[in-house]
């Protein structure tokens, strides 16, 4: 058998057993007719990535997995003995803190520190040290590596005065490349993707103005590896910078666009519960983070923005499950409706290597998620 027979053989076998795996979840029985009859339709959906899926008899790995639950967010909130054993002393993250602050010009003074805390985020497992200085200038650090992720500053100025620090788009472009080259980042390696103010009506009129310097894959930005500031070009102040370093796959293109339309189309048709009639699509290459709302969805569950309140009135809005999935390229596949409600769209990311859906935004009706939208 030559390796064309042997790939072909094994796509024909896969595309059963995930045909009947997806079937597998049907509260009835499924007699065995209705069974390949379904599984002839799912073939033609499968068929659209077969040539993506293998190359020669390579099986790619399958990139989404069954999201996890967060059964209590307010105990997962909680820094607990595990964590700690886990995580860098408040002492070495002071320490870290101040060494890496030297990037950016910031002499941090150990003994104006106010407050040293933990901070956790159960959706996406992270926690951080929050360090406090001077009343308003606040560090953060991942807890687990001792890396700077932000930062914030006061900019020494009253509210009237920083008014008064108008400046244009060019001038503060200028400044925040120097700043960038200043901080020790490769002005060829981050590239501008996104740039806005505090004004968006008349930019002439702006004092704070948000920048972005991202990495860039197949022409497209990625904005979890980048740079962005807050400045105020007048007085040449930074008044906050992020640092995004997530882990990127950067994996290969290896459907087309329009493979991806049709794999969204044909996953709109399954979870669209309310019948919505699918009107126009719009797509795009995009880099983006697996996250779980089409699962959800197509198996009748929900992720809606959750409300809790404590004893001492803090109030907590939290998603049930796990947001932390990978970072991977994919086509955003955008379906709008002739009536769906608000006139809302659908869009559904399709892995550009396997022809999976790995996620989506605006997928839920507006009922389960009204308390958002409201």
């Amino acid at each position: 058998m030559n390796d064309e027979e042997l790939n072909k053989k094994i796509q024909s076998k896969l595309k059963m057993k995930i045909a009947i795996s997806n079937f597998e979840k049907e509260e009835k029985p499924m007699n065995k007719k209705k069974i390949l009859k379904m599984v002839a339709t799912f073939a033609i959906i499968i068929g659209l990535t077969a040539s993506v899926t293998y190359a020669g008899s390579v099986i790619y790995e399958k990139i989404f997995k069954e999201p996890e639950k967060i059964d209590n967010y307010i105990n997962e909130l909680k820094v607990d003995e595990k964590d700690l054993s886990k995580i860098i002393s408040k002492e070495e993250a002071v320490n870290k803190a101040v060494e890496q602050l030297k990037r950016y010009k910031i002499d941090l003074d150990v003994n104006k520190i106010k407050n040293v805390e933990l901070q956790k985020n159960p959706n996406y497992d992270e926690i951080t040290y929050v360090i406090t200085a001077n009343e308003h200038d606040d560090f953060f650090l991942n807890a687990r590596t001792g890396k700077l992720n932000c930062f914030q500053v006061d900019d020494g100025l009253s509210l009237e005065e920083v008014e008064k620090c108008t400046s244009n788009r060019d001038d503060m472009i200028k400044q925040a490349k120097l700043k960038l080259k200043e901080y020790g980042y490769d002005e060829n390696e981050y590239k501008i993707s996104y740039v806005s103010s505090n004004n968006g009506i008349d930019e002439n009129k702006s004092y704070l103005w948000y920048i972005w310097f991202s990495k860039e894959y197949d022409g497209v930005f990625n904005e979890y590896q980048s740079i962005s500031m807050t400045i105020i070009p007048k007085i040449n102040k930074v008044t906050s910078i992020s640092i995004n370093d997530e882990p990127f796959d950067n994996n290969e293109i290896k459907i087309t666009m329009e493979e991806a339309v049709e794999i969204a189309k044909q996953k709109d048709k399954i979870i669209n519960s309310e019948n919505y009639i699918q009107k126009g699509v719009d797509a795009k290459l995009e880099i983006v983070r697996v996250n779980p709302e089409v699962y959800l969805k197509e198996n009748g569950l929900e992720n809606g923005n959750k409300v809790v309140t404590l004893e001492d009135g803090t109030t907590y809005h939290y998603y049930e499950y796990k947001m932390n999935g990978r970072v991977r390229k994919a086509y955003k596949v955008t379906i709008s409706y002739e009536n769906r409600p608000l006139g809302l769209t659908r869009t559904y990311y399709v892995d550009v290597t396997t022809g999976e859906v790995i996620g989506g935004e605006d997928i839920f009706d507006k009922k389960a998620n009204e308390n958002i939208i409201n």
